[in-house]
């Protein structure tokens, strides 16, 4: 066989970079908005068992607390005084009244049921022991939106004290409450565990066993004759039964997934205070999460009688803690440094509001702070501040611009504010048209065209002359 020159072995020496997983769950972080930080910091909760506590930080004492306080210790020592007409009582009294009705509206509004709440309502009438009810609270805890149970079973035998059976079972149990399959950890073991709505079916036992016997991924790739040579069911029949399969939910939680979380607030992250002339970004404490390891565990670590697997397991989970506490501070102290650079870069803003921002790049911002353009689009994102000028999303400070009349560039703000000013000052008679607007602004110094005249007026939803003719 004749030798071929183009097959050879070659040694080549390369250089790859590889993200830390610590560097990764950082930047990750840094991209999360407040709810979804704390829907992570829950789920490292829940999977961690050496975690102790999270306080529930946005339930701290704020100012506001402190004075609602205040007013009812003055509310409770003038009930101790005899009534009087005075005109001070008659205000407080009406001022009383408003708030009962307004307690009063609050709590005759209704609230959908949440899948956990559901789930945990059945729990006092079903037939588990007491330390069932309590590993199924755990699962039913860490219930993802289709109802899968999203922690693992070793972590609830930690954390139980439990033997892997009595987790088992009450795992089991849960997923027979309503809607049943919930709390399962794979597609199998949930479908299987609704075969019960099947009773009336004639195909209900051999639903169950092609679920038993981990034939739903054949069923998925067409290789029916290996399912019918395994039910032992005819070529006939085989419809039937998938039919039967397929009325089973392999998602029983998604009724419920979005219940109580219909309605979403703006929680600004980020608050502009003015300190010695200058405009400062101060991060809210309060809404940083704060994690404390289990003293328990610590102590189990030093203590001789207790086996080196285990201790290798809980210095894991204590890292892991360590870790996802060092990556909220590296996001706090991210997110401060680049909304100061911002602050800093847009003075007009506190002054004039958006129409005194000036074209600002996430380039030039990322140069200042020395990181990358794409560290600050993660910070930015979803993130909002509070400010003298209401609460802003961090991203409305960067803005292209346009030129003005004197050379320099001027943002599209400012010149979507002097168009909005200028057609409310127009004769409603007689509108303006693109043409004419445009060449209202340029006499305010913004050269700008008709089609960027008419991009505008859209995005602000301005009708056109005709429509505004009265």
């Amino acid at each position: 066989m004749p030798f071929d020159a183009g097959m050879r072995q070659r040694q080549r020496q390369a250089q790859t970079q590889t993200m830390a997983p610590q560097m990764r769950q950082s930047l990750n972080m840094l991209a999360m908005s407040l709810p979804e930080l704390r829907d992570e910091l829950y789920r490292e909760m829940s999977n961690n068992p050496v975690i102790d506590d999270i306080e529930q930080t946005l339930e701290r004492e704020t100012i506001s607390d402190r004075e609602r306080k205040s007013d009812e210790e003055v509310r409770s020592r003038e009930s101790d005084y005899p009534e009087d007409d005075s005109d001070e009582n008659a205000a407080y009294s009406r001022d009383a009244d408003a708030l009962e009705r307004r307690q009063r509206f609050f709590d005759s509004q209704t609230k959908e049921e949440t899948l956990e709440e559901h789930l945990l309502a059945q729990l006092s009438t079903s037939d588990m022991t007491d330390a069932e009810r309590a590993i199924a609270e755990m699962v039913i805890g860490d219930l993802d939106d289709s109802g899968y149970f999203a922690g693992a079973v070793p972590d609830l035998v930690m954390v139980s004290g439990e033997p892997e059976e009595t987790v088992r079972s009450a795992m089991r149990k849960v997923m027979l409450l309503d809607p049943p399959g919930c709390g399962a950890t794979s597609l199998e073991e949930c479908l299987l565990a609704q075969t019960d709505k099947l009773d009336s079916s004639p195909y209900q036992q051999e639903v169950r066993e092609l679920l038993e016997h981990g034939r739903l991924k054949d069923v998925a790739e067409g290789r029916t004759e290996k399912v019918e040579e395994d039910l032992g069911t005819s070529e006939e029949r085989l419809p039937d039964v998938l039919a039967a399969l397929r009325s089973l939910d392999p998602r029983p939680g998604r009724a419920f997934s979005r219940s109580g979380r219909s309605v979403a607030y703006v929680n600004p992250e980020v608050h502009a205070v003015k300190a010695d002339g200058r405009w400062t970004a101060r991060v809210d404490a309060r809404s940083l999460p704060e994690i404390r390891v289990s003293e328990k565990y610590l102590k189990m670590l030093h203590d001789p009688s207790v086996d080196a697997a285990t201790k290798e397991y809980i210095r894991g989970k204590v890292e892991a803690v360590r870790a996802f506490k060092d990556a909220i501070e590296h996001r706090e102290e991210t997110v401060t440094k680049i909304a100061q650079a911002i602050f800093d870069a847009q003075p007009g803003f506190f002054d004039r509001g958006l129409k005194g921002l000036r074209p600002m790049t996430m380039q030039e911002i990322a140069d200042k702070v020395g990181v990358h353009h794409t560290t600050v689009s993660r910070t930015v994102r979803d993130k909002y501040v509070s400010t003298p000028r209401g609460v802003v999303e961090l991203r409305r400070f960067f803005t292209s611009g346009v030129a003005s009349g004197s050379g320099e560039a001027v943002s599209q703000e400012s010149v979507m504010a002097a168009l909005k000013a200028t057609v409310e000052a127009e004769d409603a008679s007689n509108p303006l048209s693109d043409d004419r607007i445009a060449a209202e602004l340029k006499k305010a110094g913004y050269v700008v065209a008709r089609r960027t005249v008419a991009k505008y007026r859209a995005k602000m939803g301005i009708p056109g002359a005709s429509a505004r003719r009265s």
